[in-house]
């Protein structure tokens, strides 16, 4: 990677509080002042593209949904659709729970800051609106009967009296 290239292009930028460290051969580190909630930094990295000349990856190395697993997991259709959602709209890719982000050299700071953004959003999936945690309770409901209920039988949205049309249940076991 053309370590001076991509310093340069930071300091032309808003970045010049920005630092890279070689962690791995060709792995840097990047130092920003970019924090999680808790005041931990933002894990961000850069490697060289090999298949793109002129071309930077920026990824966290698993250390988003790593921290993300600690309170929140992604364990349903449901959630892995929001998550999925949420790397698609900032055009994030997951490879192996790695998420990055290619970009140029030239576009180098917005793209740590688009990539950052994202983490954060990733990282924050457990702090969904009722409505979500509402939606997702019988998603997880349904699972858990269909599953760990599954000897009896279970028969979901049923009308149990038939003199009463308007009495509803949800399982039937």
């Amino acid at each position: 990677m053309a370590v001076d290239r991509v310093r340069a292009a930071l300091e032309q930028t808003p970045g010049q509080r920005f630092d890279l460290y070689e962690r791995r051969p060709g792995d840097f580190q990047v130092i920003l002042p970019i924090l999680h909630e808790d005041g931990d930094m933002v894990e961000i990295y850069l490697q060289e593209v090999t298949h793109r000349e002129g071309f930077i990856r920026v990824c966290d190395f698993g250390h988003a949904l790593m921290r993300l697993s600690y309170t929140f997991e992604v364990n349903s259709p449901t959630r892995q659709k929001i998550l999925d959602s949420i790397l698609y709209n900032n055009d994030v890719t997951n490879s192996g729970g790695n998420l990055y982000i290619e970009t140029s050299v030239d576009n180098l700071y917005e793209g740590i800051l688009q990539f950052a953004g994202c983490v954060q959003k990733v990282c924050n999936m457990r702090y969904w609106s009722r409505e979500s945690v509402r939606s997702l309770f019988y998603e997880d409901l349904k699972e858990h009967v269909e599953t760990s209920l599954a000897d009896f039988s279970p028969k979901p949205d049923l009308f149990p009296l038939d003199d009463n049309p308007l009495l509803s249940v949800d399982w039937s076991l």
